[in-house]
């Protein structure tokens, strides 16, 4: 049913981090009647499963925000209504033929047929930062199939999001991050039936025409993210799990820019400004790059963790980029107009690289 626009919310007391707001929006709820289980069909078809999916659709003015400290409520919720039950999980028995059927999972989507912001908030240093994301287009979703039912290897969990033009922003001085035509990211966790035996985490991301600025203060940035995040709690060896994170990242077309001004100063004018920002960059272009970066966590509180980093790129390209409002693409300018190449062949105003090559 559609839900009728409300107003924004205009007081929020201090103790309270509004993680979503829509100021139009459907909620739609599809649920199947289970019937019995009846033969297998003659044909070999599979019979599908007793549909269950809920369906949220964003259509005007929708804001996320999450961080740790709001991960950390969910963490408390999920204890609360589902705790950790210390044992091995029964199976669920499929039932026989005359049986009512059962639900095996829910699914649910939320999709943003709107412009959406997304917010990033974490400590550092008792300052609160942020990571800002604008989708400007509509077309983004996050899709996610939850399991009701044990397997006797377990049961897994699937989430897919799939963000529309993305444009990356943090508080820094400096805040430009990043830009892409889209970004997929592929969640599948596995939980075995023990509640501390290995869970194993495959995460795929895939990036398409991705502009990425890289200054050294990210490197903070994002150290100081992840400590948040990982301080939820003090060790326990009484609830710790061992896990692993399998990362791939897949980019198409990527371009990776690094501020390579005079002094190592950095222009951190905004992009809306009048005067225009006069940074030089060193370009790092591939056109296609995958990144495999395992992070095992299978010992408690161990002293060192190996972490192996393997990058794949194809058709690497370095070029200084000079914008024009810098003083000096004049000067490079000049000096391209009136380039002259002195060759065997005679002199030439332009050498192509191809043609170098094969000569050789």
């Amino acid at each position: 049913n559609s839900l009728p626009p409300i107003p924004p919310s205009k007081h929020v007391d201090s103790d309270v981090f509004q993680i979503f707001e829509c100021s139009e929006g459907e909620l739609e709820y599809e649920q199947d009647v289970p019937g019995k289980m009846i033969e297998p069909l003659e044909n070999g078809e599979r019979i599908p499963d007793v549909a269950w999916e809920i369906r949220i659709k964003c259509n005007k003015e929708t804001k996320i925000a999450y961080g740790p400290w709001a991960d950390r409520q969910r963490e408390l919720l999920w204890q609360y209504f589902l705790p950790t039950i210390y044992e091995d999980s029964p199976i669920t028995l499929e039932p026989s033929i005359g049986q009512t059927r059962i639900f095996k999972s829910v699914h649910f989507r939320l999709l943003f047929n709107c412009p959406t912001i997304l917010d990033l908030y974490f400590m550092h240093k008792m300052k609160l930062q942020q990571l800002h994301i604008e989708c400007p287009v509509k077309g983004s979703y996050l899709d996610a199939i939850l399991p009701f039912s044990t397997n006797p290897d377990g049961f897994n969990t699937f989430l897919s999001i799939d963000i529309l033009q993305p444009i990356i922003r943090t508080n820094l001085s400096f805040s430009p991050f990043a830009q892409t035509d889209n970004i997929n990211i592929n969640i599948h966790i596995h939980y075995p039936r023990l509640w501390n035996s290995l869970q194993n985490w495959l995460i795929d991301i895939t990036t398409k025409n991705p502009q990425i600025y890289f200054i050294f203060e990210h490197k903070n940035f994002f150290q100081a993210l992840i400590n948040d995040w990982s301080s939820s709690s003090p060790p326990d060896i009484y609830s710790f799990t061992p896990f692993v994170y399998n990362i791939t990242v897949h980019g198409d077309q990527v371009e990776i820019l690094i501020p390579c001004n005079q002094g190592n100063w950095i222009d951190c004018s905004n992009e809306n400004a009048q005067q225009p920002a006069e940074n030089n960059y060193v370009s790092l272009c591939a056109k296609s790059l995958v990144l495999t970066y395992p992070l095992p966590f299978f010992e408690f509180c161990p002293k060192v963790t190996a972490m192996d980093l393997t990058v794949e790129t194809e058709d690497v390209l370095v070029r200084l980029v000079i914008p024009r409002s810098n003083q000096m693409y004049y000067i490079i300018e000049g000096l391209d107009m009136h380039k002259r190449f002195y060759t065997p062949d005679g002199i030439k105003s332009q050498l192509s690289l191809s043609d170098a090559f094969n000569k050789r």
